[in-house]
This record gives C-alpha cells, sequence and structure tokens, in this order.
C-alpha cells in the first residue's frame, strides 16, 4: 500500500509558502460559507461537510487548506482555531466571527452572514475595476498607436526628406526628437524609472510612507471623499455584522478598527476605544475625532439611544456604499472625457507629424 500523505504534505506546503501566486478568490469563500451553513443548518458534521466541499473545490490552494482544517478538527481543534491557521485564506474578520458563534452556537447563521459581507466587498471591489476598465484601455491604445508612428512610420519620411535636401515640418522635428532621445537613451530611462518606482515602493512600505499616503490620500480632490466614505463603509459594516452576531462592542472594535485601514482613522478610533473603556459611550468619542459626518454620528446616537446599534450601522454602510456608487461614476465621468481630450491632442500632434512632411514631399517633388 502506497501513502499518498507525504505528497498532500508537500502540496500543502507549497500553497501555504506562495501565497501569492495561489491566492484563493473571494468568490470561492462567499461560495464556501454559504454552502457550509447550509450543511451546518440541515445537521452534517463540519468535518463530513469540509470532506464534501473540499472535492468540490476548484482552487488548489482552498483544497489544501480545507484539507488541513479537517485533519485539524479531527484533532480536536475548534472550527475557528483551525481557520486561523490559513490568515491567506481568512481573515481577522472571519476567525472572530466564526468564534463568536461558535460561543453562541449561531454558526450557521453568522456563516451566511459573513457571506453576504464578503460578497458586498467584493461587487464593490469588481464595479470599481470595470469602471476603470474603459480609460486604462483608451491609454494603452493611443501609447501603441504613438509608438507605432514615431518607431516605424516617421524615420521613413526623414530618410527621404534627407535624400531631397527638405527640411522637416517643426511638429515632426520635435516628435522626432522625442523618439530619438527614447531610443538614444532607453537603457538610462529605463534604469531610472526601475529606481523611481523601487524607491517610492520602498518609501510606500516603510512606516513614514505608510503615515505620509494615508493622510495624503484623504486629501485629494474627489478622491479623498471617495476614500472616506470606503473607510467608514468598511468599518460600520464590520462592526454591524459582529454586532448582529452577538459579539459585545468591546471585543468587535479592535477588528473593525484594523478592518478601516487608514492609519489616521485607525489612530481617531484607538482615541474613541479608550474613551468608551471610562464610559463616554460610542457616539460621543466618535464625534470628537472630526472624522465621521454629521449624518453618521447622529444615525449612531439613535441607533445606540434605542437598542438598534447593528442596524444603524447597516443603514450607514449601506447608504455610504450607494454614495460611493455615485461618486466613482461621476468621478470616471470627468476622468473620461478629459482623458479623451488629451489622448486626442498626443494622437492628432503625432498624426499631424506624419501627415506634414507628405505635404512637403510634394511640395519638393514639384
Amino acid at each position: 500500500m502506497v501513502s499518498v500523505r507525504p505528497a498532500t504534505s508537500r502540496r500543502r506546503w507549497l500553497y501555504r509558502s506562495l501565497p501569492t501566486f495561489f491566492r484563493v478568490r473571494t468568490s470561492d469563500l462567499v461560495l464556501f460559507s454559504r454552502q457550509l451553513a447550509t450543511f451546518i443548518r440541515v445537521g452534517v458534521p463540519i468535518t463530513d461537510a469540509l470532506k464534501l466541499l473540499q472535492s468540490s473545490s476548484g482552487s488548489g490552494a482552498f483544497r489544501a487548506a480545507l484539507e488541513d482544517i479537517a485533519d485539524d478538527l479531527d484533532a480536536g481543534e475548534s472550527l475557528s482555531t483551525a481557520i486561523a491557521h490559513h490568515p491567506n485564506v481568512f481573515n481577522q474578520l472571519y476567525i472572530d466571527m466564526v468564534r463568536a458563534a461558535e460561543y453562541s452556537g449561531t454558526l450557521d447563521r453568522v456563516l451566511a452572514q459573513v457571506a453576504a459581507y464578503l460578497q458586498r466587498q467584493d461587487s464593490a471591489v469588481k464595479k470599481l475595476r470595470s469602471a476603470l476598465i474603459y480609460p486604462v484601455v483608451i491609454l494603452l491604445l493611443a501609447m501603441v498607436v504613438c509608438t507605432i508612428l514615431v518607431v516605424f512610420v516617421l524615420p521613413n519620411f526623414v530618410q527621404i526628406f534627407n535624400e531631397f535636401h527638405a527640411q522637416l515640418p517643426l511638429p515632426t522635428r520635435i516628435t522626432l526628437a522625442v523618439g530619438v532621445f527614447a531610443g538614444t537613451w532607453r537603457i538610462e530611462i529605463l534604469v531610472g524609472l526601475f529606481l523611481l518606482i523601487a524607491s517610492c515602493t520602498a518609501f510606500m512600505s516603510s512606516r513614514p510612507g505608510h503615515v505620509f499616503w494615508d493622510h495624503a490620500l484623504l486629501r485629494l480632490p474627489v478622491i479623498g471623499s471617495i476614500v472616506t466614505y470606503s473607510i467608514i463603509e468598511r468599518f460600520t459594516r464590520t462592526l454591524a455584522t459582529m454586532l448582529r452576531a452577538g459579539i459585545p462592542i468591546s471585543q468587535t472594535f479592535d477588528v473593525a478598527t484594523a478592518a478601516a485601514g487608514n492609519i489616521r482613522f485607525r489612530r481617531g478610533l484607538d482615541a474613541v476605544k479608550q474613551r468608551m473603556v471610562t464610559g463616554d459611550g460610542f457616539s460621543v468619542p466618535l464625534e470628537a475625532t472630526g472624522l465621521f459626518a454629521p449624518m453618521v454620528i447622529r444615525m449612531i446616537r439613535v441607533g445606540e439611544e434605542t437598542g438598534t446599534l447593528d442596524s444603524s450601522l447597516e443603514q450607514i454602510a449601506e447608504f455610504l456604499s450607494e454614495e460611493m456608487d455615485y461618486k466613482v461614476r461621476n468621478m470616471i465621468s470627468l476622468i473620461e472625457p478629459a482623458l479623451i481630450i488629451s489622448v486626442g491632442a498626443a494622437v492628432g500632434f503625432v498624426a499631424v507629424s506624419v501627415i506634414l512632411p507628405m505635404y512637403g514631399l510634394l511640395k519638393a517633388v514639384h
């Protein structure tokens, strides 16, 4: 009898070691959460459910993770502890939600809530990506057209003009000079770009760079308000989801703060937590940060006073999500014409640089 366990262990080690190349899609995690919730609801043991889901998973990385989790459950670990071994698949929110659900005995309901939360987050990301596709495609096509004209078309006209001892038009000379410069110094330009990108990446990866970027991002025109809405939407939705699962706000606040992501907001929310510990409530210290709009503060205060904080937070998240969609659409509607005009001007200048020599050649021939 041949054991396949070492090969399986090696494969799982590979998926753990290379999370970037074997990333689990959010859609896979959403489907898994919904199916596991259904299995638990009808009384299927979790280990059996994981084995069934493992066989139907389309992702090798996810199959390896589920196999590990099933083994850990067989060894006596809880589900929350088992999934905590796979932070590249399950984030801290997911782990904390499952842990709270295990204590409250509502694992099926909480898994369904987490699936809905992840689905909304994934949909927001996909909407933003689809909105940016058209401008990016236009820009790439313009770069390709300009490169073809400058590299392959213009040199032929230059050679012919030299034979007729004719002077090239000014737009053609400018375009040609740019092309010659880029061709002559291409290695230096590429090295310079590489060093610039590497320096920016290193700075942004550092603590000062992260702080600078998080503060600067909030001050950018148009984009700053979208980023602010996105941060508050993540914070309120995370908090609402965990409160709805029965987790006290004192335990959920750190997870929701981490979900906000932005350092400036996290510092403000840390101050809110300290004041909450001293009995100042939630809405009052939140208002003192100056990071949240008055409408958000009012809705949180109403939820706090009526005991419906989770519902108020969910309503805030839904409102901000709709506002973000509206602002993103407006931003794209402004970017598209500006980009088309800019690209048209650049391509038009290069086209004129190609067309003018044709008329010059006709005059030279006559």
